[in-house]
């Protein structure tokens, strides 16, 4: 029997989305890279993920969390999430170039930073989300719709 290989993942959530069925899902990217000798950071291509709840595990809480954070598109959440690669597909964005994503059953989701678009001031996370939404509603749950309907390519904001 072959082995599972765990992953941890360490990206930027971009939403929530609803498949026709029901089933939720999270939208990441990564911007990978590493330094090279002389100390400059080298950038490798945006990797995506599509993260999926593993069979036994309950993410909706932090996936209500990230929806209601991503309400505002000025906010960036940052995760780390623990799971299990399940498949890619490869897919051509806007600009020609060849790109993949991966699917992930993820054990665990954790919000670990949300910061604000203009480099206004970001929060170290170590948990829940417990500031309410401004205006005293319940934001409604994200659109069935795919915000990333434009063949997978980059979130445009």
């Amino acid at each position: 029997m072959a082995g599972r290989t765990s992953i941890i993942i360490q990206g930027t959530a971009w939403g929530v989305q609803e498949t026709k069925n029901g089933k939720r899902f999270l939208r990441v990217s990564v911007s990978p890279g590493y330094r090279d000798r002389n100390g400059n950071w080298v950038s490798q291509p945006e990797q995506n993920y599509s993260v999926w709840p593993a069979g036994y595990a309950n993410l909706n809480p932090v996936f209500d969390q990230i929806a209601q954070l991503r309400q505002n598109q000025d906010t960036y959440v940052d995760v780390t999430i623990v799971g299990e690669v399940n498949g890619f597909h490869g897919y051509q964005t806007k600009q020609g170039e060849s790109a993949a994503s991966c699917n992930v059953n993820a054990s665990a989701v954790a919000i670990t930073n949300v910061r604000q678009k203009n480099g206004g001031q970001s929060q170290g996370y170590g948990g829940g989300y417990g500031q309410q939404p401004q205006g005293g509603y319940q934001p409604s749950q994200p659109p069935a719709s795919d915000p990333w309907g434009n063949g997978g390519g980059d979130p445009e904001f």
